[in-house]
């Protein structure tokens, strides 16, 4: 299961918006075939394992980080492909967290002979955050990522924000981008930056990547690198419902995607925005744009996650400060957060952190 779950991660920036699979076929304690799921319509980790297998998969064992598919999709059912092959065993790290799957491709296995655990640990759960949370809540697992100095300053007084951090951490960023599979910034770091919010760099090309901005007035250059790139890697940006028609159809004009969304005191709702994304099965996005922007998705407990990386470098109180308005009126109801790694990236910090859950919060006082 430990090769399994490692095999998996070859699929880490090529997979989305599927979950990260892999697959282990062990014939009287050999390894007889590996398998894993690289890219959407591709084979599923189960398949490439068995086909690698071949002859040798019947009355072997199968070891797998998720619950098998048994369902047509862009593929033929895993459970088909198990049986067919004559495994004897199966052994999954979790269940399916798609409710309506849930369990299924079990009963499926098991009435037809076939042998089956279920680990229910956790780490391969957690492997798949982002496929999890999306099919538990319908939301896509919203995911912020923040480059700051060690006091707190995310651009210069100027707006200068090239380049906080090091290359290396630049570089992760990137690998943060394909992983989630979509990628959302606010109007103002869309307009001031004319960013292009593609992943660059990997060893392999990801699949097309979401852009998503957050617009209310619809201040989007239409000569923007965004823009003029939007019929190759998809350009959906939210604006009021009242807005600029004419200025909507000229971006639609440009293959930008021009979504009408409510208003919550005087700002896009962004409860709107992340199930819009969630009906487009985006299994997560990653939140680059602004302190302004990351801050109402923490304000609003959106946030499922925080990267913050920390170059060794400091702005002052003139600078552009990491965090947006919280209106927090006192200690007691800061949001709170847990480390959950610190990392040394290149000449940078990386700390990663999730929300506290109210019970999580009581147990970390009381400890």
């Amino acid at each position: 299961m430990r090769r399994a779950r490692e095999l998996a991660e070859h699929g880490r920036y090529t997979a989305a918006p599927n979950p990260l699979v892999g697959a282990v076929v062990v014939r009287d304690d050999v390894v007889v075939g590996e398998g894993w799921h690289a890219r959407a319509g591709g084979d599923h980790a189960e398949a490439a394992a068995l086909e690698r297998s071949g002859p040798a998969a019947r009355g072997a064992e199968l070891y797998v980080t998720l619950e098998p598919c048994n369902h047509h999709g862009k593929t033929p059912p895993c459970t088909d492909a198990i049986l067919r092959a004559g495994i004897r065993r199966v052994v999954a790290g979790h269940l399916d967290p798609n409710p309506k799957m849930r369990g299924r491709s079990v009963e499926i296995l098991r009435e037809a002979g076939v042998e089956v655990e279920v680990l229910d640990d956790p780490i391969f759960e957690k492997q798949n955050e982002q496929f999890s949370h999306l099919m538990n809540t319908g939301r896509p697992f919203v995911h912020v990522k923040l480059a700051t100095t060690l006091d707190g300053r995310i651009a210069a007084a100027g707006g200068e924000s090239k380049w906080v951090t090091g290359e290396a951490a630049r570089r992760r960023a990137h690998e943060l981008r394909a992983e989630a599979g979509a990628v959302l910034v606010g109007a103002g770091t869309a307009r001031i930056d004319d960013p292009l919010l593609i992943p660059r760099g990997l060893p392999e090309d990801p699949p097309p990547i979401t852009r998503v901005v957050l617009d209310p007035q619809l201040t989007l250059r239409a000569d923007g690198q965004l823009a003029r790139t939007a019929y190759a890697d998809p350009v959906v940006v939210f604006a009021a419902e009242d807005g600029d028609d004419d200025r909507a159809e000229e971006l639609r004009a440009s293959g930008v995607e021009v979504v009408p969304a409510p208003l919550v005191n005087g700002e896009l709702d962004l409860v709107f925005v992340i199930e819009e994304l969630g009906r487009r099965s985006i299994r997560g996005v990653l939140v680059e744009g602004g302190g302004e922007t990351a801050g109402r998705f923490v304000g609003r407990g959106l946030a499922d996650k925080l990267t913050l990386f920390y170059a060794p470098k400091l702005l002052g109180a003139e600078g552009a400060p990491l965090m947006g308005s919280l209106k927090v009126a006192g200690m007691a109801r800061a949001p709170k957060f847990r480390v959950e790694a610190v990392e040394e990236i290149g000449e940078d910090v990386a700390v990663t952190l999730y929300p506290l859950e109210p019970e999580e919060e009581f147990v970390y006082r009381a400890g």
